[in-house]
């Protein structure tokens, strides 16, 4: 099963590192542990450049088919406890939430590891998602998607062709979330 572990933002892969280094190294674990970043656009000058940013700031996923044992041994290492901080964000999501994550990661940049870990531009223990190519109709408004995005064309609630990106609203981390996801279009290469 999936867990959530809630972070101090920007400490993401430093607390993966640690659980790497201090739960599931040492205790030969099966676990996975990784964040999730994904490719974007931003306007300088008026043209495009690629950039990268975190797709959930301060939220790091587990994959464990121990829980208990899992956030025991977490709490016990310095370091960590400080990154979950005083709530201890420690919570499972649904399966729901899972095929959406899963969706995301299929759709990661090449060169990846076997687990499909990106090894690329430092993101070895995160995913680094691709924008979903998009097709648009005469009035501007997407008609067609690949990758992740076709999934969620129905939950689009806000598009930004200039910007390259579209907001989905789907159910995620127990509640309603808007989440933005980053777009290309054919002529963008």
């Amino acid at each position: 099963m999936w867990y959530v572990i809630q972070t101090v933002t920007g400490k993401e892969l430093e607390l993966v590192h640690t659980i790497r280094k201090g739960v599931i190294r040492e205790k030969q674990r099966q676990e996975h542990c990784f964040v999730l970043y994904q490719e974007c656009f931003r306007r300088r000058n008026g043209e495009l450049k690629k950039g990268v940013e975190l797709l959930f700031p301060s939220y790091v996923f587990v994959e464990t088919d121990h829980p208990e044992e899992f956030f025991a041994e977490l709490k016990k290492i310095p370091k960590a406890a400080y990154f979950l901080g005083m709530d201890e964000g420690f919570w499972g999501i649904y399966e729901e939430e899972e095929v959406f994550l899963r969706r995301l990661m299929e759709d990661t940049c090449k060169d990846k590891s076997d687990s499909g870990e990106t090894k690329e531009r430092g993101f070895g223990l995160s995913y680094l998602i691709r924008p979903s190519l998009v097709w648009v109709d005469k009035e501007g408004q997407i008609q067609k998607a690949q990758g992740v995005l076709s999934f969620y064309m129905d939950r689009i609630v806000k598009q930004r062709l200039r910007k390259r990106s579209v907001v989905i609203e789907i159910p995620f981390c127990g509640r309603m979330r808007r989440i933005r996801l980053g777009i290309r279009l054919k002529e963008d290469g």
